[in-house]
């Protein structure tokens, strides 16, 4: 059941009782917390993203981004791969709902990300990746940890192949 409209009208009678109020930022406030409480925080998501990256990486600044990805990872439980080649990035996050949105909230607003889609977020029943806070993997890591993905993983060096409708078709299948 959808909240939106009932969100819309308690907002629309509380602006006619308190005009101080702005309508837009009660609703969302209302959104918000209907949300909340009726969330249960401990459902399993995962989240899969694809984006380009905004300047040269190199491998300083890929051991910073999975550094930072481990720590920040470690402490909110949530474990996943990255994927990242030809200034591609493409990950796979999995957690508790409300720390992989706030997760994603921050690569959202990540300036080393360019052109950033958001692919799906589904409900697990457990972890693909339970061990790995983050584990980093470029094309030829990738072929060998997931044999099964190779033939999609080798069309990322064909210069005939786009790199992101390669990646996009590796991501929906993994």
């Amino acid at each position: 059941m959808c909240a939106l409209p009932y969100i819309k009208t308690l907002a629309m009678y509380v602006n006619i009782m308190f005009p101080a109020i702005k309508t837009v930022f009660f609703e969302q406030y209302l959104f918000n917390l209907i949300r909340l409480l009726t969330m249960n925080t401990s459902d399993l998501v995962e989240l899969k993203y694809l984006s380009e990256a905004a300047s040269e990486t190199n491998v300083w600044s890929l051991t910073k981004i999975v550094n930072t990805a481990v720590s920040l990872n470690e402490k909110h439980s949530i474990t996943g791969i990255l994927f990242f080649d030809h200034g591609y990035f493409g990950q796979i996050m999995e957690g508790q709902r409300v720390a992989v949105e706030e997760t994603w909230n921050r690569i959202k607003n990540d300036p080393r990300h360019h052109q950033i889609e958001l692919l799906e977020i589904t409900e697990i029943e457990e972890r693909r990746f339970p061990t790995w806070s983050m584990k980093l993997f470029d094309a030829h890591e990738f072929s060998a940890a997931f044999p099964k993905f190779a033939t999609v993983i080798a069309k990322i060096n064909d210069p005939h192949e786009d790199t992101l409708r390669v990646m996009k078709s590796l991501w929906s299948a993994v």
